[in-house]
């Protein structure tokens, strides 16, 4: 089954996540998406929460609705050691690329402190949990901006 999130369950869920982030009290230091998915939640997000200091990683384990090995070909040449880092992406869906690339922010950079967020959640599949979330569901999520809610623009 799919569950197809439109627009202004988007927008609910970046104010959502604002929200969670404000109560924690997390002032992250970087915000970095996880390109290509998560590049429209992180642009909402820093309007919301007022990080000046943005990055991007690019990295893909699907191929349709299949998960594969995550392929990174993209990581950002900045000095992130001891900094706080907010990691997103549009979906956690079994967590395992918000888990592998927090590490590899750990490793790579000697970051300080790491805190995740997604807009959705799968709740059958996910087996590391973003720190922020605000949707939560057990089917394949179409995103306004995924191809098959555009697919003439993408032929």
């Amino acid at each position: 089954m799919v569950s197809k999130i439109s627009w202004h369950e988007v927008a609910q869920a970046v104010e959502n996540i604002a929200d969670q982030i404000s109560k924690d009290g997390f002032e992250a230091d970087y915000i970095i998406g996880i390109t290509t998915g998560g590049i429209i939640p992180l642009g909402l997000l820093v309007k919301k929460i007022k990080i000046e200091k943005i990055l991007t990683v690019s990295a893909k384990s699907y191929e349709k609705e299949k998960q594969g090995e995550l392929d990174i070909s993209y990581l950002p040449e900045a000095n992130l050691k001891g900094m706080k880092v907010l990691l997103i992406d549009e979906i956690a869906d079994t967590g395992q690329t918000l888990k592998q690339i927090s590490q590899i922010l750990i490793d790579k950079y000697d970051t300080g402190e790491i805190r995740t967020a997604s807009l959705v959640v799968n709740k059958k599949n996910c087996n590391f949990l973003p720190n922020y979330f605000a949707l939560l569901t057990d089917k394949w999520v179409v995103f306004p901006w995924d191809k098959e809610e555009f697919p003439k623009y993408f032929e």
